[in-house]
């Protein structure tokens, strides 16, 4: 499937951290065209690395819509339903985010999609568009941006690493545990977060991932606005 649509609306509205919504809104066909395209996509007939693509790519561009749709509000958090209720049509099924992370994405990649996942806040990884020949390594690439931002993903506060909650949230896909459900791992990787360490310090700046103590970085959840010139 052809996501270059997407792509080049992220390069006229988006610096990769945050979104020019007013310039969205503008033009709002651009963003319409592509959710018609993704509505009647048939992604079970995609390869492997094109479906995790596929399901990114809709999951960002529906949170972007939903943010789009209900602005000046100043959180995704606002919108009511908004990773839970509210259903998007995507390859002919009405899907909520929520459903589209847990359900879909999740199963189809491994930890890094958690470096492609915006949820069109502050606090998330960089938004980017993905393609089926290079996710994998477009994931890995967008991880490590994301951990060199002091802001958003990794730093240090004296002898204490600082990680993205992405890390607490998710610690069953980063540190799973053999033969146990993701949601078990998640709960031994909250008791004991330096379980998430291993798979953090791939992604991780030169002179982090060797403090002694581990925390995380408050979650900023007000939506990723920015104007462009």
């Amino acid at each position: 499937m052809d996501h270059r649509p997407w792509a080049e609306l992220l390069a006229d509205v988006s610096d990769g951290w945050g979104v020019d919504y007013r310039a969205v809104r503008a033009d709002r066909g651009r963003l319409d065209r592509y959710l018609d395209t993704l509505e009647h996509a048939n992604p079970d007939a995609l390869a492997a690395d094109e479906q995790l693509a596929f399901w990114i790519n809709a999951y960002n561009a529906l949170v972007f819509t939903l943010v789009v749709d209900h602005r000046p509000a100043v959180s995704v958090l606002e919108v009511p339903g908004a990773f839970t209720r509210r259903q998007f049509r995507i390859g002919g099924r009405g899907l909520t985010a929520d459903q589209i992370e847990h359900g879909i994405v999740r199963r189809l990649g491994d930890h890094t999609v958690h470096f492609g996942l915006n949820c069109a806040s502050v606090g998330c990884p960089p938004l980017a568009a993905y393609d089926g020949g290079g996710v994998r390594d477009q994931l890995a690439a967008n991880g490590r941006r994301y951990l060199a931002d002091p802001g958003r993903g990794a730093r240090a506060d004296g002898d204490r690493l600082m990680l993205s909650m992405v890390f607490r949230w998710f610690a069953g896909d980063f540190a799973p545990l053999p033969g146990v459900p993701s949601s078990l791992s998640t709960v031994a990787g909250i008791v004991r977060p330096r379980r998430v360490l291993p798979a953090a310090r791939a992604y991780l700046p030169a002179g982090l991932g060797d403090q002694r103590e581990l925390g995380f970085i408050a979650w900023n959840w007000s939506v990723n606005a920015i104007a462009r010139s």
